[in-house]
């Protein structure tokens, strides 16, 4: 379910690109501070995606302004939200492990149960060990971030040279620019994806589409067709998760053969150590071994991988040139909402890599100028489609 995008002012693309960045970047951590607060309360299922949803939006716009963000977007401080995004990986892995797991159990032979109840009782204990942890760490350490990045995403300093036209670049172009470097890193990541069990080409592949479905969301009703293109990126995003996923449980199932053999492996040893014959009693956990249950999974779950990569390939692959002309309109669509005039214009407001690397130079070389520009909070605005 494709999420809305936050309430942001109507005039965001002809904002200076520093400005609407932290914009936006406040209503991630806004969301992603009232969804910690509901991350106690047992009742709320949504609360952790919504969470880990926050830190990765705003993580993205971090990491796609940075060259305008200045200071507030410090490696250091990407680096803390990435931390923080990943510690959450185990509890919410652990949940849509069981959620998997359950639905298999009319489909696996009576034999085979005793496999699913013991992986069942490790996986769920393993998701309340990290939700324990989670309701235990994750409040203070993400009030210490959220305190940093709020202090300086909320004032920042622009320092203009006199007759320089580019100096205060326009978000639209800004974005525009950003759209056409992600949406290239996103089409090699796609064409790199070698085959089923290529886990990291796949990764990869989920982490482009992200990045630029992201950038998009914010903008959607500012973008012609905007809707339909985040839906469609959302549509990509969720056949790489499944299959990141299906990557993800292989290696638990992996790790639960090894501990059950290696356990019946005890057993045996330790009958055999104690001179005791065949008759002595086994412990309850090797009175039905799980193995039989455990290779059902793994056998089931490599087959449901393959049916998604098949999809990915059916569906996606043949579509990515189509899905290139898609974003490269979209980024033209942001050029053509701005004003025409030297700071509107995309050719000179700050599009690509060479205006980045400038930008980076003049944040590095000497510091801003005292002139302190306070960014006032994003309120709730409609904004129309653009021609």
């Amino acid at each position: 379910m494709a999420t809305e995008a936050p309430a942001l002012p109507v005039d965001l693309l002809h904002r200076p690109a520093g400005e609407a960045a932290r914009l936006i970047a406040l209503v991630h951590l806004d969301a992603a501070a009232a969804a910690e607060e509901r991350l106690a309360d047992p009742e709320d299922g949504e609360a952790l995606h919504d969470l880990r949803v926050a830190l990765r939006r705003l993580r993205s716009t971090l990491r796609a302004y940075r060259p305008w963000l200045g200071g507030t977007a410090a490696k250091k401080l990407r680096r803390r939200a990435r931390d923080l995004g990943r510690s959450t990986s185990a509890a919410r892995d652990a949940e849509v492990q069981l959620a998997w797991l359950r639905a298999q159990d009319t489909a696996l032979a009576p034999r085979e149960h005793a496999g699913l109840r013991w992986l069942e009782a490790r996986v769920a204990a393993r998701r309340d060990a990290a939700y324990d942890r989670l309701t235990r760490r994750l409040p203070r350490a993400l009030a210490k971030l959220e305190q940093r990045l709020r202090r300086r995403l909320a004032v920042y300093r622009v320092k203009v040279r006199v007759g320089d036209d580019a100096a205060v670049p326009l978000f639209g172009a800004v974005t525009a620019g950003a759209l056409r470097t992600l949406a290239g890193e996103l089409q090699q990541a796609l064409q790199g994806v070698a085959d089923a069990a290529d886990a990291a080409g796949q990764h990869a592949a989920r982490i482009a589409t992200k990045r630029v479905r992201y950038l998009l969301e914010p903008l959607t009703a500012r973008l012609q067709g905007g809707r339909a293109l985040v839906r469609e990126l959302q549509q990509l995003q969720d056949v790489l998760g499944e299959l990141h996923d299906a990557h993800v449980l292989a290696g638990e199932l992996a790790a639960a053969v090894a501990e059950a053999a290696a356990a019946r492996a005890r057993y045996l040893y330790e009958r055999a150590v104690d001179g005791q014959g065949p008759g002595r009693r086994r412990p309850p956990e090797l009175r039905l071994s799980p193995r039989a249950g455990l290779l059902a999974l793994a056998r089931r779950l490599r087959a449901e991988r393959d049916r998604l990569f098949e999809r990915y390939t059916v569906a996606w692959l043949p579509r990515m040139s189509e899905l290139a002309a898609q974003l490269e309109r979209a980024a033209i669509g942001l050029e053509r909402a701005l004003p025409r005039g030297p700071t509107g214009s995309a050719s000179r407001s700050g599009t690509g890599r060479r205006a980045r690397r400038r930008s980076r130079r003049r944040w590095s070389r000497r510091p801003p100028a005292p002139t302190q520009t306070p960014v006032a909070p994003p309120t709730a605005t409609s904004a129309s489609p653009l021609p």
